[in-house]
């Protein structure tokens, strides 16, 4: 089993981390690396934080499509307009990340659901307003792992099923968020 570290600033995320790593008996560091995030599609965005930071150092990224809307990676906008999309559906997408030698693996979890209400008190991010399918409780309100896309990126990496593989980018020339 390799050993990972978490590169993050956001406790919340990495608490939640370290839980379901230590659900598949393993343990997870943290890695603080402040990162400068390039303005690009979220699997490109995801290569290129693997590739600034050392091998076995995973980095995640979240995106939150909804529908009629272009959000994607840009969650933290989202958080301040949020009351726009209730009732509209909504897709979570996790996808972790680490560098090892010459190449980046990359590992999705997906949950599907609708924008609510905010409602709950747990959690972070937009937990409050994101209703699983499936589910009565917002993530801010019961975070089960079966609609959990981060358990399910993470429960990915442990399968040793990443969706794709990249080489590192090295050289970014395109635009910065």
């Amino acid at each position: 089993m390799k050993t990972f570290a978490l590169n993050t600033s956001n406790k919340g995320k990495l608490q939640e981390f370290q839980r379901l790593f230590s659900k598949h008996g393993a343990h997870l560091n943290a890695s603080d690396i402040d990162l400068k995030e390039i303005k690009a599609d979220p699997m490109t965005v995801v290569v290129h934080k693997a590739s600034q930071v050392g091998e076995s150092v995973l980095v995640e990224d979240t995106s939150l499509d909804i529908e009629g809307a272009e959000v994607g990676i840009d969650v933290r906008w989202l958080l301040h307009h949020l009351e726009e999309y209730a009732g509209r559906r909504a897709h979570w997408r996790v996808l972790l990340a680490y560098r090892e030698g010459d190449w980046v693996y990359v590992y999705e979890g997906k949950i599907d659901g609708t924008i609510v209400p905010h409602r709950g008190k747990e959690g972070f991010g937009f937990d409050p307003v994101f209703l699983p399918d499936g589910s009565e409780y917002t993530l801010a309100q019961e975070k089960l792992d079966e609609v959990n896309a981060r358990a399910k990126a993470v429960d990915s990496l442990f399968m040793d099923k990443p969706i794709a593989k990249f080489p590192p980018i090295k050289d970014w020339k395109g635009e910065w968020q």
